[in-house]
């Protein structure tokens, strides 16, 4: 793991296992849970620009991912799975978080999935990203 990134990626898995397991059968899921796959995803992504330019350039520093991947060349890298999250990430984002949960994690198995998914996105972005040279180099963020 590369040194600038390394406190970014710790910080999106923090948000990804801070999340508590439900009682089983409970339904009692909030925006505030699918808001901490939003905020690990998004830190996991800003930690390879990070790596590779040592900060985020203010023309990188918003919260338009999707945007953000493309511009980057993030996006060329990412399976189809992980850019389905970006994706998901940001149309949640560009509404209003208290009247979507019910659209974006309608039961808690979704949900479950959504966190297990933003874990796969924060290992690809270490190992396969920035602990990849080659891909590293091809990122555009100056």
């Amino acid at each position: 793991m590369g040194f600038y990134a390394d406190p970014w990626l710790r910080a999106a898995r923090d948000r990804i296992e801070a999340h508590p397991e439900p009682p089983f059968g409970a339904n009692d899921w909030r925006a505030t849970d699918f808001d901490k796959v939003s905020e690990a995803v998004e830190k996991a992504i800003k930690a390879a620009l990070i790596e590779r330019h040592g900060s985020i350039p203010h023309e990188h520093d918003h919260n338009k991912l999707v945007s953000l991947c493309q511009t980057t060349g993030v996006w060329d890298v990412l399976p189809p799975a992980l850019r389905n999250l970006v994706e998901e990430v940001e149309s949640y984002r560009a509404g209003n978080p208290a009247d979507t949960p019910d659209s974006m994690a309608s039961s808690p198995e979704q949900l479950q999935r959504y966190f297990f998914i933003a874990r796969r996105l924060i290992d690809y972005m270490e190992y396969h990203v920035i602990g990849n040279d080659s891909v590293l180099r091809r990122l555009k963020v100056a």
